[in-house]
Order: structure tokens, then sequence, then C-alpha cells
């Protein structure tokens, strides 16, 4: 089974009118940014107008601090990623989409996010819970010709567990690696032809996808190595 199919047996499995399966963070809504208000309903739906306000807000951003703003929420208060510098988020502010993506797998959780609120229709996150599920999805559906999608630090017990196993399997088995200047245009692809194929009904979206692989990460990881512990 390709990855795409694998993504896209869980999608089609798990996405439904409520998706109350994201529930990994409760927003602050005591620290939203320039005056954001979140509609009522779970946190997938909070999370998705979140996303689409804060475009909203850098859209209409008449200055570089106040676009800073929202990049830095997103990343740091809301993204839970606290080691920027000014300087790079400045760079992220400033620089375009090409240049920001670029930058590889370098700062890639951080730069994803700042590209997510930029056009959420067009980006998605990846980050290392995203790609523990990439990795995991292959390991578990027996993809022949399995790519190593970059290995990202951790602080999660069981995502940091995933990634040394990830190591492990992929030196054993001879992965081939991701490459690195087209592996976030091919995995929006992925995203986007999952999305896809989901009913129209359920508005599902790069996004939807996204968050799906983001909040199935560690059970997929301990499905992809059942006999570990931990």
């Amino acid at each position: 089974m390709t990855l795409e199919e694998s993504i896209k047996d869980l999608a089609n499995s798990t996405i439904n009118s409520e998706n109350d399966w994201y529930s990994w963070r409760t927003i602050n809504e005591n620290k939203l940014p320039q005056g954001i208000h979140l509609p009522q309903g779970n946190q997938y739906k909070k999370n998705i107008s979140l996303k689409n306000q804060l475009n909203k807000k850098l859209q209409s951003a008449e200055n570089h601090e106040d676009k800073k703003e929202l990049l830095k929420y997103y990343i740091s208060t809301w993204g839970g990623i606290h080691g920027n510098s000014e300087e790079k988020m400045d760079e992220y502010t400033r620089s375009t989409d090409s240049e920001i993506i670029a930058l590889g797998s370098n700062g890639i959780a951080s730069w994803s996010k700042a590209l997510c609120i930029r056009n959420p229709n067009n980006f998605a996150i990846f980050d290392a819970r995203v790609s523990a599920s990439l990795n995991a999805l292959q390991i578990i559906n027996n993809t022949k010709t399995p790519t190593l999608y970059p290995i990202l630090t951790s602080r999660n017990k069981v995502v940091k567990a995933g990634i040394n196993l990830f190591k492990k399997e992929a030196k054993i088995q001879k992965w081939q690696p991701a490459d690195a200047l087209t592996f976030y245009s091919n995995y929006l692809t992925l995203l986007e032809n999952v999305a896809a194929t989901i009913d129209k009904e359920l508005h599902a979206s790069k996004t939807t996808i996204e968050m799906l692989l983001f909040a199935k990460s560690e059970e997929l990881i301990k499905k992809a190595f059942p006999n570990e512990k931990f």
C-alpha cells in the first residue's frame, strides 16, 4: 500500500462531521491576539476558526510588528515553540513563501506554521508528530519503497521513542531519505489528494488531514511497533 493510500484509509475511517478526534490541546482563549474571538465548539472547530482569523488579521495588518505578533503567537504561544530569536521571527515575517520553503527541514515546525496563517488553503504544518505519522503509516501498511520523512525533535515521550525506532528501521530496511528540496511540496500534494477523497459535505481540507496526522501520531507509532513498551 502506498503512503497516499494509507493516509486515505485513515482519513476516510476517521473524519466525520464532528471531528472530536482532535483534542490534543485546549486553546487558551485569554491569550488570543488582536481581538480574535473563537466560536463555540470542539477543539477542531476552534482551531480551524483560529487559523482563518489569524489569516484575515495578517492580510489586513498595516505594519511589520503587527504581522510579527500574529506569527509569533501561532508559533510560540499556540504552537509551543519558544526557541526562535527575534531575528528569526523577522525573517519568517519578511521572507517570501519560496524563500521560507527553501530553508528545508531547518526550522520547519516553525516556518510551516508561519506559512499556514499566510495562506491556510495552500500550506499545512509539518512537525515531529506529522513526520512520525507519515513514517509509521509506511511500516503499518508495508509500503514497498518507503521514504524517511525528516526526523524532528519532540518533547513527547512516545514520539521521541518512535524517532529512535524509525531511525533503526530506516537503516536496516534502507529507506530512501525524503528529498530536502521537494519533500514539503510533496507532502502538501499528499494532503490535497487525500482531502479530495473525503465526502464534500465534511469540508475536509489540507488542514484537516494534517490535523489528523498530528492527532494520531502516538497511536500510529504504537501500532507500527506493537512489541515495544512506550
